[in-house]
């Protein structure tokens, strides 16, 4: 399972805002198939490092070395408060431009094929956030970036999340890259940590 061709490398990485160092990242290369777990306690910056390596963030030091593009067919960040556009949830999901089929899978597995011309707005925190992930998976990103993807899912969401994701690791491609406080359960997938502690810049 898994490839060896290094889609995200990190080199010599020191992350922060505005150019201020939080905190000096081990060095690590994402590989697909594979679940990466970044942990660390408040303020370590788990939140900075995935959206340095999503490219929303500038390194303060050192180096990203990126393989893949960003967004849709590349690295996707998905927030911790779910950020959606204007219009219905249909339109969200196509905003990646999948194919049909992986739009109406995504839509099916996180249980919004009923709400697909509901507008986004009038949705539930719970619907908002199985929208996002389902939006970014159907994108089929190389690099997933979830922030806190547990948060707010009901227990059925919570199996689609797993599944989804089972899936998707196990066709080798994709590399998912966690920032959480919970325990991961991804049954028979390959999972590495990346430790962060603040003041260690």
């Amino acid at each position: 399972m898994g490839t060896e061709k290094t889609l995200i490398g990190a080199r010599d990485l020191t992350i922060g805002y505005a150019r201020a160092a939080a905190t000096v990242v081990p060095d690590f290369d994402l590989v697909g198939g594979m679940v990466w777990h970044v942990v660390g306690p408040n303020g370590s910056g788990k939140t900075a490092l995935l959206k340095t390596l999503a490219g929303l963030l500038p390194p303060v030091a050192g180096k990203v070395e990126r393989h893949v593009g960003r967004g849709a067919h590349g690295a996707i960040y998905v927030h911790s408060v779910p950020y959606l556009f204007a219009g219905s949830v249909k339109r969200n999901l196509s905003l990646g431009r999948p194919s049909a089929q992986r739009m109406e899978n995504a839509a099916g597995i996180f249980g919004l094929s009923s709400l697909l011309d509901r507008n986004a707005a009038e949705l539930s925190h719970g619907e908002l956030r199985r929208l996002a992930l389902a939006r970014a998976i159907a994108s089929r990103p190389y690099v997933l970036l979830v922030d806190e993807p547990e948060g707010g899912l009901d227990n059925e969401a919570l199996a689609a999340w797993r599944t989804c994701m089972v899936r998707a690791l196990e066709e080798g491609d994709t590399a998912l890259v966690v920032a959480t406080h919970r325990p991961l359960a991804f049954d028979g997938i390959p999972l590495r940590e990346i430790r962060l502690s603040p003041g260690s810049a």
